[in-house]
């Protein structure tokens, strides 16, 4: 674990921008160290970071799309000298657009090659800069019109995924990652159906294999590109299945992610934080390039707690601060989502790929929670308040929904048994 002693006098503060459960574990890896820590929200619903003991104040975004100005408004009189930390990728588009702007008012920015954090930005041109450079990537096809998307449905083999080319622009309007599609006539109606809000759209193969598969590697890369740690994670389960946020991770050494990981950072120029995920198809057992984030992700307190402190790293490195870099990592570290894992878990055993006995079992060891934490519980709380409101909501239309039937169904009961009696009443007088 990163364990840095900071320089003498009041630290300077740190900015986190947008995110959910990363920005929770972002602003607690720095709140207790003394850092003052500041957040601003993004419009996406992952706002529980407020509720930290460690989060000195909080700007609440109504909508993702006015994000940029409304940060940019805050931060034109923010704390100076503080360090801007993306945890959205809608954060990332902020930095990499507007960095001078922000270096010019005395903001120190996380590290990052910008040209090369928009081109991740986009799905097709990941996958484009993956196969230059002899990184497998998944068959796609990037559509604009109805005619394209009729021509590439003659020649593709379904269930496939209509896929966003930029995933905060789709998840404003959709809350998921794509769209699975079992033929073409469901193909063309969710084309048509992300046509609406203006989304530029890619059709994507679905790799083979079970969610088990899925597998990512961490590191950080300074300004010469030299890779200051190597972590590698297998994302077990997911919510939904196939496309879908991790609900279950393990940290684990997966030596050939980790070399095509590195090898990939390096050739595209990657700068500061990278993550990169990859899907072992079960034709081959070759690693296929799934997505890229330069930035924090949901899994950042697990890789933390496996002894890699990305956040103070980050923020370090960003002042030009001397770090001291991990040399490994803790193996057998899991990260455990309960809500979203329960949800995985009834969709995966609808499916037939998971059993209640295999579920239980791999329940039955250490897991570490994304918000728990015995020194700042109020995240965890407040999360929990409100999915109880939530349940209790639910169970209550459910019950009125079915006295309402009940009531129309007796209410029927007696008017055909009125009806009867008069039938009856009416012949017998004829």
């Amino acid at each position: 674990m990163l364990t840095p002693t900071l320089t003498e006098g009041a630290p300077a503060p740190a900015v986190v921008l947008g995110g959910s459960y990363n920005s929770l574990s972002v602003a607690r890896a720095l709140g207790r160290q003394g850092i003052e820590v500041h957040a601003l929200g993004d419009g996406a619903g992952g706002a529980l970071v407020r509720h930290s003991r460690y989060v000195r104040s909080y700007l609440p975004v109504e909508s993702s799309a006015g994000a940029p100005d409304e940060w940019m408004k805050w931060l034109r009189t923010g704390p100076q000298g503080a360090v801007l930390l993306p945890c959205s990728d809608g954060a990332l588009e902020f930095l990499a657009m507007h960095r001078y702007e922000l270096q010019a008012l005395g903001y120190c920015p996380a590290a990052g090659a910008d040209e090369v954090t928009l081109a991740l930005l986009d799905k097709e041109r990941t996958y484009e800069l993956a196969r230059r450079v002899g990184v497998a990537a998944p068959r796609t096809a990037a559509i604009t019109t109805l005619e394209e998307l009729r021509k590439v449905a003659d020649d593709w083999d379904f269930p496939c995924a209509l896929k966003p080319r930029h995933s905060h622009l789709f998840a404003r309007r959709f809350g998921s990652k794509a769209l699975v599609v079992k033929d073409a006539e469901a193909l063309e109606a969710a084309f048509h159906a992300t046509s609406e809000h203006g989304l530029e759209m890619i059709v994507t193969e679905i790799i083979p294999g079970d969610d088990s598969r899925y597998c990512s590697y961490y590191s950080y890369l300074d300004e010469d590109g030299t890779p200051l740690f190597d972590f590698t994670k297998r994302k077990l389960r997911q919510n939904p299945p196939g496309f879908g946020l991790g609900t279950y991770h393990v940290s684990e050494w997966v030596p050939d992610a980790a070399e095509l990981g590195l090898r990939f950072f390096t050739a595209i120029g990657l700068r500061g934080v990278g993550n990169v995920e990859f899907k072992r198809d079960s034709r081959n057992g070759q690693l296929v390039i799934i997505e890229c984030n330069p930035r924090f992700t949901a899994a950042d307190k697990l890789v933390r707690r496996a002894g890699v402190d990305m956040a103070t790293l980050s923020y370090r490195r960003a002042l030009g601060l001397p770090v001291v870099p991990p040399t490994g990592f803790r193996h057998g570290v899991r990260q455990w989502h309960p809500v979203e894992d329960v949800l995985a878990f009834r969709a995966y055993r609808a499916r037939g790929e998971l059993g209640t006995a295999a579920w239980l079992l791999s329940l039955a060891r250490p897991l570490g929670l994304p918000m728990s934490d015995v020194r700042d519980p109020r995240p965890s709380a407040v999360y929990a308040a409100g999915f109880t409101r939530r349940v209790l909501r639910f169970a209550y239309r459910r019950l009125r929904a079915r006295v309402v039937r009940l009531g129309s169904t007796s209410g029927a009961d007696e008017t055909g048994s009125t009806e009867s009696r008069a039938v009856s009443g009416s012949a017998g007088a004829d």
